[in-house]
């Protein structure tokens, strides 16, 4: 069994660092534990430990303020049969960061059936502020992908945070769309260790996969956008609804409960999607962060 199925749910253990298990392989399993914390007046970013493929190449301030920038690299370029990444950040009090991937999580086609995992744990102290923007997970054909995404907040954090799935290669050859054999991937947000937020895919088998198929309506690409803080403005999701429908080929939906609005977005193009979800930050980065939203370099 996996080391990360051991670990618990409380948010007390997802504070500590994650040990490698003596049985993993070498370039098997990606591993980085960070830690985020306010040190000379800017958050910092320490990285604890880490395994490759998972390289550290530093950080950087893009907006030119306290907000380091992270971009999380997996020097593989993507998963083939078995391989696990996990990535755990403890953000502390106070700190702002923004963390975000090189390029989409691309599952390869494997014949030989076994699954590859990518997880993410992220905790985040008192008043502090995470974006967790990472690109598109691509499940090729024949893949079986499990994918767990944790977020672990105090009441006074503030979250934004995007999940985007692609229904495969879908202008490879003829297509490779819903061509995967099984994904199960999970979004969950815990405030005060308490469950504010669960999203969850399982499609176990090629049944499942040809049901969502189905119910994605015809749409190619699914994103999930969460955003949470204790002062949202009132009929912030309305601003959010409006900003949205300018991106043509999407299907976009706008909840809110309390402190959390969620945005799920389905999109033709990959282009769409993210025009949409840079809509949705645009909306929601000046309450979160107290600035606007800006195109993320990554080169």
């Amino acid at each position: 069994m996996f080391y990360f199925w051991k670990m618990a749910r409380a948010v007390g253990a997802m504070y500590e660092p994650v040990q490698p298990d003596p049985d993993w392989i070498i370039g098997k399993y990606a591993l980085m534990n960070v830690r985020v914390m306010v040190r000379n007046g800017h958050t910092e970013i320490d990285p604890q430990s880490w395994r490759i493929p998972y390289q550290w190449q530093g950080y950087h301030y893009q907006n030119h303020d306290d907000e380091p920038f992270m971009l999380l690299v997996n020097s593989g370029g993507g998963f083939v049969e078995g391989d696990v990444s996990h990535f755990h950040a403890t953000v502390e009090d106070n700190a702002r960061v923004l963390f975000t991937t090189t390029a989409s999580s691309k599952f390869y086609k494997c014949p030989a059936g076994e699954i590859s995992r990518e997880i993410v744990d992220v905790v985040v102290g008192e008043n502090a502020l995470v974006e967790l923007m990472p690109d598109e997970a691509i499940p090729f054909a024949t893949r079986r992908v499990h994918r767990i995404n944790r977020v672990a907040l105090r009441e006074s954090s503030r979250l934004f945070a995007t999940d985007m799935i692609s229904a495969g290669r879908v202008h490879y050859g003829d297509g490779e769309i819903f061509h995967f054999d099984s994904l199960t991937s999970e979004f969950e947000i815990l405030v005060d260790g308490r469950p504010v937020a669960l999203d969850r895919i399982v499609a176990p088998d090629r049944a499942g996969v040809d049901a969502l198929s189905r119910l994605w309506r015809g749409y190619l690409h699914m994103a999930n956008v969460f955003a949470y803080a204790s002062d949202l403005p009132p009929d912030i999701e309305n601003a959010i609804h409006e900003a949205s429908q300018d991106v043509e080929g999407c299907s976009i939906g706008v909840s809110r409960i309390g402190n959390l609005i969620t945005t799920r977005v389905l999109a033709t193009e990959t282009w769409q999607a993210h025009e949409a979800i840079y809509n949705i930050w645009s909306v929601l980065r000046p309450s979160l962060a107290g600035k606007p939203a800006e195109p993320i370099r990554k080169s």
